[in-house]
């Protein structure tokens, strides 16, 4: 049992640190994009979308879907688990 709890823990942990910094790095490229005069962009398609910058006469802005930030972190955290787990039974 505490193999299964010390697993979520880490599995767990893996994944609301990368959400976090997924949402910092989202956070702080508005700044960025507005020094660098990037042009607007949507990254991802339909209800998949991940990132979209609008930069036009009408003013600059920045909006992302939570709901794939949260499937990216939660497909590296299941990675750092399964990697952690392999380190831990060498063959």
């Amino acid at each position: 049992m505490k193999r299964i709890e010390s697993n979520l823990k880490t599995w767990l942990s893996l994944t609301v640190v990368t959400f976090l910094t997924l949402i910092a790095v989202f956070l702080g490229l508005p700044a960025l994009f507005v020094i660098l005069r990037v042009p607007s962009f949507e990254i991802g398609d339909g209800a998949l979308w991940i990132l979209r910058w609008q930069n036009d006469a009408t003013g600059s802005g920045i909006r992302f879907n939570l709901v794939p930030l949260l499937i990216v972190a939660i497909v590296v955290g299941l990675l750092g688990l399964l990697i952690k787990l392999q380190s831990d039974h060498p063959k």
